[in-house]
């Protein structure tokens, strides 16, 4: 069986990922670089590539790729953009396994910065070259660093994150900022020119010591490999968390500027979360905290919470806060609390949340320097009701001595995560609230230690939320194949299209087509009253130019709607004229107007329309987008999205209208290149019926 080149490529980056020779090829730079690689313990070979030197770092130097005396398995390479490419062509044929390309402008610039991109995916053969214009790569599972900056990284064994970003910076940040995270891989793609998003997702997939995966993305290389790798997370159970940017046409453009990646449009983005249950975050703060608690504790089984702290303000703004996450407070059982009551000092009111409120010593049963009792009292007031436990709590700086009388309740829940099975968190009201000191005994001691009021709140809802939305699926969700779009196109008429769409299930009214002087008699014959339309493949918006009258009652009606339609058209489209109408029923006092159509992207294929109707639809910009082919999961959410107060048998034929819609749009997937439903009306009677259809179709590659 023959290999194609994108898997010998993700061959490679498995290389790349877990080195056991790293070469470094630049010059005086490398001194950090190479300093980080052995200060985060790497263990095996460094060498460097420098004609000029005889060592860099303490690495001694060879002159060129040809004088190693092996291929490496990875090379993080920092020159100018000529020389990156020399030496991206000279390790191919060395038969290094990848390279990390630190250089800029390259794609990010267009133009001929994008020609140089071209040339350098080229060179790289079968290698995995990371980047252009990225900071590189660590793995911190196996001490591996090829990232071009100094910010160190905490070793870890397992469960662990794996970050995934466009931005060099973001990642940076996390690197440099962040304490107490268990960062597994940092990866930064920069602008894929040959390894993207996907490869990398689907290679952290493969360590078992990845517990959750964030991903900071601004476009897309490849839709298709990156839903592959996106249902892979699904079918193993690992969440993934998104924080994206380039979602509107400002930020597009930047996005266009920044990574040379093509911009994916905020509804598509929309689609993809709810295809494959992506956890969805706003800021980069969010994707480091709720990666952590996933990471650390995995997905709690349910939204219930118990909190504890040591101070009442936190549990009134808790009791606040809490419910717009979606997370229950339930109260503490009346047996929990007839046996916690003699433990506890009279003034300690047991509630949830839970105001401890400890003496530092006392001759009750728990006290504030007594580990094991502080956990016994959270475990007793949890039995039973909770799916996480939070103790929210904000220690003073060692250096003050004013943190000793609080040490007690970091054991209380090492203690506690090893009494209950399910999340542990602990988390200050103010983010710096909890000393790097305290978070790493914390993570240490598989306590999940967030940092801040609305930091923990929003990871933990976000996790609950996850995780009843991933209880729900049965079936992982399927990848996407994009088809190219058609060349060109061809309207049909009102009629046309119809007719096509009622031969894949769409209802349509039963109308007459034909010569303007016929219509009257047709109106007559289909009963009163009837709507009169223009037929036309050029005028794609009949409405906007009078080509449509309604609710007509009588002959005479019909022909004074056909004079106005004359008089409109010549003034709206001279030269058009009125030769051949479409009849059909009015539809009376619909309850409610939908529009289904079709929308695609180059790497995400084509997607259903599903919203709110009508002529004001372009105002509302009320709908939802699903991916093609849909699960029922996907079009029933858009669907229920769109609050119509519809009766189960009116959902069920709408459903059935927009699978007809579906069914059409996968058998013309290669030709269709514009469709509009609009609107599809909902009767009383449960009825739904197609009343207006523009359908434009293209020409195929192949097509002569």
């Amino acid at each position: 069986m023959t290999t194609t080149l994108k898997q010998r490529r993700r061959a490679n980056l498995r290389r790349v990922l877990k080195p056991r020779h790293i070469t470094f090829v630049g010059g005086g730079h490398l001194e950090r670089v190479i300093g980080l690689c052995r200060d985060n313990g790497f263990e095996g070979r460094m060498s460097v590539i420098n004609p000029r030197h005889d060592e860099i770092a303490g690495v001694p130097c060879v002159p060129s790729a040809d004088a190693l005396d092996d291929a490496p398995d990875a090379a993080f390479v920092a020159m100018s953009n000529q020389r990156t490419l020399e030496a991206v062509t000279a390790l191919s044929e060395r038969g290094a396994g990848g390279v990390v390309c630190h250089a800029t402008g390259f794609g990010e610039l267009g133009g001929e910065g994008l020609k140089a991109q071209n040339t350098l995916a080229e060179a790289a053969g079968d290698m995995a070259l990371i980047g252009p214009n990225c900071m590189g790569l660590i793995n911190a599972f196996d001490n591996a660093a090829m990232w071009g900056e100094y910010t160190p990284s905490e070793p870890i064994d397992e469960n662990g994150v794996a970050l995934i970003s466009q931005s060099g910076a973001f990642l940076y940040g996390v690197l440099g900022g962040e304490r107490a995270f268990p960062l597994g891989y940092a990866v930064s793609v920069g602008n894929q020119a040959v390894i993207d998003t996907a490869d990398v997702l689907d290679a952290v997939l493969e360590d078992p010591r990845v517990r959750s995966v964030g991903i900071y993305a601004e476009g897309l290389a490849d839709g298709a490999a990156l839903s592959e790798a996106l249902a892979k997370a699904m079918a193993q159970n690992i969440p993934v968390v998104l924080l994206r940017g380039g979602g509107t046409t400002a930020s597009a453009e930047r996005s266009l500027s920044h990574t040379g990646n093509l911009a994916v449009p905020n509804d598509f983005w929309d689609a993809l979360i709810r295809r494959f249950c992506l956890i969805q975050v706003h800021s980069p703060k969010q994707l480091v905290e709720t990666t952590k608690l996933l990471a650390v504790c995995c997905v709690p089984r349910g939204n219930r919470v118990v909190v504890a702290t040591y101070s009442g303000a936190a549990g009134t703004l808790l009791a606040d806060q809490a419910p717009e996450r979606g997370l229950a407070l339930p109260p503490i059982p009346e047996n929990a609390v007839r046996e916690l009551t003699p433990a506890l000092e009279d003034y300690v009111t047991i509630s949830n949340p839970f105001d401890i409120n400890l003496p530092w010593r006392t001759d009750r049963k728990v006290s504030l320097d007594d580990p094991e009792s502080i956990a016994w009292c959270i475990e007793t007031a949890s039995r039973g009701i909770a799916d996480s436990f939070v103790f929210m709590l904000d220690i003073p700086r060692r250096s003050t001595g004013g943190d000793l009388p609080w040490l007690p309740t970091i054991d209380a829940l090492l203690l506690l995560k090893d009494w209950i099975d399910m999340p542990v968190i602990a988390s200050p009201l103010i983010p710096e609230g909890l000393e790097p000191h305290l978070r790493q005994k914390l993570l240490d001691g598989g306590v999940a230690p967030l940092t801040g009021f609305t930091e923990c709140l929003d990871a933990l809802g976000a996790a609950v939320a996850y995780g009843a939305t991933r209880k729900a699926i049965t079936e992982p969700g399927s990848p996407i194949h994009p088809i190219t779009a058609p060349r060109g196109n061809r309207a049909l008429d009102e009629h046309e299209g119809k007719t096509l769409m009622a031969a894949h299930g769409l209802p349509v009214a039963g109308s007459w087509a034909g010569p303007v002087d016929q219509a009257a008699e047709a109106a007559e014959a289909i009963g009163f009253p009837v709507v009169l339309k223009v037929l036309s493949t050029t005028l794609l918006h009949k409405s906007k130019v009078g080509g449509v009258c309604l609710n007509l009652t009588g002959r005479d009606a019909v022909d004074e709607a056909i004079a106005a339609m004359r008089r409109h058209l010549e003034h709206h489209a001279p030269g058009h004229g009125l030769e051949r109408v479409l009849v059909e029923p009015m539809t009376q006092d619909p309850v409610a107007e939908v529009i289904i159509g079709l929308k695609r992207h180059p790497e995400l294929g084509l997607a259903l329309v599903i919203g709110l109707g009508g002529v004001d639809v372009e105002e509302a910009r009320q709908y939802g987008l699903v991916l093609l082919p849909a699960s029922d999961r996907e079009v029933s959410a858009v669907v229920e999205g769109l609050g119509l107060d519809l009766t189960v048998n009116a959902t069920a034929n709408l459903l059935d209208a927009i699978r007809a819609v579906e069914r059409f749009a996968l058998a013309h997937a290669d030709t269709v290149q514009e469709l509009d439903i609009n609107p599809v009306l909902l009767s009383r009677d449960d009825s739904v019926v197609a009343v207006d259809a523009l359908v434009v179709l293209g020409e195929t590659e192949e097509s002569p």
